[in-house]
């Protein structure tokens, strides 16, 4: 029998690794803590963002399309770091009890 503890360390290490969703990771925390984990992973996509405009290599030869924006494009090439750097911001949250949803309390 597999006890919720086992549970809670199989999620916090496929999320370390980069194998969950900020959707999946978010559904996971209360209302409050899921605003504020979207929030930072937000910050990340626009750190992101800037970094690939950063380099001159844009998806369109004009430029950037999204000016201050954040860019799908630009999260899809972070691949599994984006995933991992959404997963530390997570774990700030989860790791207090009081953050997460019902289904995750113990």
């Amino acid at each position: 029998m597999i006890s919720t503890i086992d549970c809670l360390d199989v999620m916090v290490k496929l999320a370390e690794d980069g194998n969950l969703t900020k959707a999946v990771l978010a559904d996971s925390l209360t209302p409050e803590a899921r605003y504020a984990f979207l929030d930072k992973c937000a910050a990340i996509e626009q750190r992101l963002t800037t970094q690939c405009s950063a380099t001159g290599e844009t998806c369109l030869e004009s430029g950037c399309a999204l000016e201050g924006e954040a860019c799908l494009n630009a999260v899809l090439k972070a691949d599994i770091e984006y995933h991992k750097a959404c997963a530390a911001e997570w774990l700030s949250f989860f790791s207090d009890p009081a953050n997460r949803s019902e289904g995750w309390s113990i």
